[in-house]
Order: structure tokens, then C-alpha cells, then sequence
């Protein structure tokens, strides 16, 4: 019996999606702190996000034209990590990472979507997601 390749599940592989890291006037404890509430979430999503419903630990939103989702997050690591994952039926299992590292007064942040898709998946889905975590770093800034 062949082993699959490492990373492999059933045709299936995970893809890293990244944004730059990006740096915030807040402490890391300060953006920790509104992140992890995810009423704050909805000023970093893109305009084309509607329909957005959000409490301290959910969130959901229509992207128009690409269907609903919703979130929930499942991870909190004091001031370092916030992870969100799907709940319901989703095309592809993922989770949204929103990473901080502090600068002093100030942080860094950086967002990062891993999902586990298969290969004309991954065709479709790459660039979106790249262009949604992009958005949300560059709303970071200015959060």
C-alpha cells in the first residue's frame, strides 16, 4: 500500500495564505483585547461583506455574489493569536488566524487563512482569499 505524500489527504492540500505584516498604533494587549470580540471584526471586512451579524465569539456575513459564512472563534492566545474557523457546511475547512506581535507601544499584525483544498479548489480560492486577508491588513493600519 503507497503512502500518500506528507501534507496530502485524499487529494486534498493545505494552502498558507498570508498577508504582510502591518503595523497598528494599538499595544498588542489593546488589539488583542478588540479582536477578540467579534462585534470589532466587522470594520476590517471587505465592502462587499453584508448582511454582517456579530457577537463576542461569532460572526457571520454575506459576500455578494460568493454565498454566507460563519465563524466562530476557537482559539484565543493572550495577545499573541485569535482563530476562527467555519461553522456549518463550508466548500473547504480553514481557519482564520489573526496573529499580533508587539512593538513596544504599538503591534503588528498579520492575517493567515489555512485551508485545506484540493487542487481546482485551490485555483478558485487562492486569490480571494489572498485579496481578503490583503484588505483586512491594510484596514489594520488604520483601526
Amino acid at each position: 500500500m503507497e503512502k500518500e505524500p506528507t501534507g496530502v489527504v485524499g487529494g486534498t492540500s493545505n494552502m498558507l495564505i498570508q498577508s504582510q505584516y502591518v503595523d497598528n498604533s494599538k499595544s498588542e494587549q489593546e488589539f488583542f483585547a478588540l479582536v477578540s470580540d467579534m462585534s470589532n471584526i466587522p470594520a476590517l471586512l471587505p465592502e462587499q461583506a453584508i448582511n454582517v451579524v456579530a457577537d463576542k465569539d461569532n460572526l457571520s456575513f454575506t459576500v455578494q455574489g460568493m454565498g454566507s459564512i460563519a465563524l466562530r472563534v476557537s482559539q484565543r492566545i493572550t495577545y499573541s493569536l485569535v482563530q476562527l474557523v467555519p461553522v456549518g457546511k463550508v466548500p473547504f475547512p480553514f481557519a482564520l488566524n489573526i496573529k499580533i506581535a508587539g512593538l513596544g507601544n504599538n503591534c503588528r499584525v498579520m492575517y493567515e487563512i489555512d485551508a485545506e483544498l484540493n487542487p481546482l479548489m485551490a485555483m478558485m480560492a487562492k486569490r480571494p482569499l489572498q485579496n481578503l486577508v490583503d484588505m483586512m491588513a491594510e484596514k489594520t493600519v488604520t483601526l
